[in-house]
């Protein structure tokens, strides 16, 4: 891989042009957002609903002290939490103490404990006014405090980069435990997308 990753523009294109598949598509642009806002991992995630309630499913998460791709847990969401609520009406959710910031030390006390998880910042992304899941940078190693510059670097790829995303989870990403890189056999996403509620005016 070269050091520096490729721009959005052109991660897009190969994908446009057949040069890489869908998971390759989704680790390059994982790869971008590590090292465009500098966290230590970089995920996508989506909503789909389970047993018990919606969940946020990982279908790419890049670990830039690794430099490889890794696996991580759903965050389920068993009705209504500060979490869902603050990304459903603010877009982004920050925690530069994850483990102790009332936001994230409800639903994300376990996911945040288990992965040493210090920061982090998650933004959604919608299409047409659906919310379908969140970019998430996380940060293991050090305490950071998000500025107004990552979080809008984040907002802007997320807006950039969404309808794409749409079409590949669509198309070619199966969200079933252990079969997130399977794109030999195309399985449809199988959720209910969120109707996105907007801050009143």
């Amino acid at each position: 891989m070269p050091d520096q990753p490729a721009d959005l523009q052109t991660i897009s294109g190969r994908l446009e042009r057949g040069e890489i598949d869908s998971a390759q598509y989704l680790e390059q642009l994982m790869r971008f957002v590590a090292a465009q806002i500098g966290c230590t991992r970089a995920g996508l995630r989506l909503f789909i609903d389970t047993p018990a309630g919606r969940a946020l499913r990982s279908v790419a998460m890049y670990d830039a002290a690794q430099d490889r791709m890794v696996g991580a847990a759903d965050i389920v969401h068993a009705g209504s939490d500060p979490y869902l609520e603050r990304l459903q009406h603010e877009g982004n959710v920050t925690a530069s103490d994850a483990a102790i910031d009332p936001v994230t030390a409800g639903v994300l006390r376990e996911y945040v404990a288990d992965n040493a998880i210090v920061s982090l910042m998650d933004m959604s992304f919608s299409v047409n006014g659906v919310l379908f899941g969140t970019f998430s940078c996380e940060q293991l190693d050090k305490r950071v405090e998000w500025t107004q510059r990552q979080l809008q670097s984040l907002r802007k790829i997320a807006s950039r980069a969404s309808l794409t995303l749409m079409h590949v989870v669509n198309a070619s990403v199966d969200t079933t435990p252990g079969a997130l890189w399977e794109t030999s056999t195309p399985n449809r996403l199988a959720t209910m997308p969120m109707p996105l509620d907007l801050p009143p005016e």
